[in-house]
């Protein structure tokens, strides 16, 4: 009898060890983020900004620099300081892209610095930024300048022609959609007072804030979705020709960690960092369904997308949080609400994923 119950004992141990669930564990971590703080592409809110903003048009300011760095930081947190990727940077573990746009390859080596423990004479530990020429670089810079691909925008803003339709769709736009709250605003000046608010060294006027701190984001956000080809202005070439290459990559990347043996994955570094533009990062989004995270406002400074491939007792599954700029916290997108599988999301993206750039017509 005492055998039988021991076995009994036994057995029923045994059903609870196996059916225990695997732990929840951490393959690799893909980052798409969006270049720092930096000054207006053209035109300056007040007559003091360029000397403020001295690198000129487009270039980070020193802001961006700080909060690239304590975006950095917050990274490091989450996936350095916890053992997730060795603190004392390992070529094999991290890899890093930029476009080769000033702002976001200074955005990158802001970033990079902070996420390592420096060296015993207390130097900085940069990784290696990888880029590509401008021209070349249909990964991670925006391709605006075809003249195909915008036969909605024409339709909708009845424009008549098909070239420069970024520019005359966006005049369409500042005359029939430009917020009431902005209506003493130059809007030439949009791009220069969003991105002159957070510099506390520039003393905008109060139509200027009041404009930039909601309404304008959300004009701009409605601009670059059109360059997008994303949400309301959805367009399958535009969204294709600004993301649709590296939907490919980062598909493959969690596709490569989740077939693989062995945890980490050999020639697999456990974490990518992807250096773009809002633009990209609003394609990216429509792409993988978490565009509705952005509530209709234009993505932060350091706005990025992080997607982790995990794998539990159902498999490889990824998961997508938004960090909307240094301050904000890493939010779940709830991309799991229905499935989160490698196998689904890779299925409802891959429809615009490409494998080459397409070209103008």
């Amino acid at each position: 009898l005492q055998v039988t119950m021991i076995s009994l004992l036994l057995v029923a141990l045994f059903g609870i060890v196996t059916a225990t669930p695997v732990a929840d564990e951490l393959l690799s971590v893909n980052i798409v983020i969006r270049h720092a703080d930096r000054s207006a592409t053209s035109g300056w809110a007040t007559p003091e900004s360029p000397q403020i903003l001295f690198r000129g048009s487009g270039e980070l300011t020193d802001n961006g620099i700080d909060n690239a760095f304590a975006q950095g930081k917050d990274f490091k947190e989450r996936y350095v300081k916890t053992g997730f990727i060795d603190k004392r940077f390992l070529p094999t573990e991290v890899f890093v892209r930029s476009s080769s746009v000033n702002r976001c390859l200074m955005s990158a080596a802001s970033f990079t610095n902070a996420l390592f423990k420096r060296t015993p004479k207390d130097h900085a530990v940069v990784p290696p930024i990888f880029t590509k020429d401008l021209e070349e670089d249909g990964l991670l810079v925006p391709l605006l300048t075809c003249e195909d691909g915008w036969e909605d925008v024409i339709t909708r803003f009845n424009l008549s022609s098909n070239v420069n339709v970024q520019k005359t769709a966006l005049v369409a736009m500042m005359t029939t959609q430009w917020p009431a709250a902005c209506s003493t605003v130059n809007p030439a000046l949009l791009d220069a007072i969003v991105s002159e608010l957070p510099n506390k060294k520039i003393n905008l006027p109060a139509n200027y804030k009041s404009c930039a701190e909601g309404p304008g984001k959300e004009f701009m956000y409605k601009y670059i979705e059109l360059l997008a080809g994303a949400g309301d202005h959805y367009n399958e070439i535009r969204v294709k020709r600004v993301a649709g290459l590296l939907t490919t990559e980062l598909l493959a990347n969690f596709a490569a960690v989740a077939n693989c043996a062995t945890v980490p994955c050999p020639g697999q570094p456990k974490m990518r960092i992807y250096y773009t533009h809002d633009v990209n990062v609003l394609a990216l989004s429509h792409i993988f369904g978490v565009l509705d995270r952005f509530n209709g406002i234009t993505p932060a400074f350091s706005s990025a997308l992080v997607f982790e491939t995990r794998r539990n007792a159902n498999g490889p599954y990824v998961k997508i949080f938004q960090k909307n700029g240094q301050k904000a916290d890493f939010v779940d997108t709830n991309n799991c609400a229905s499935s989160c599988s490698l196998a689904d999301v890779t299925t409802a993206a891959s429809p615009l994923a490409i494998t080459s750039q397409i070209p103008c017509a």
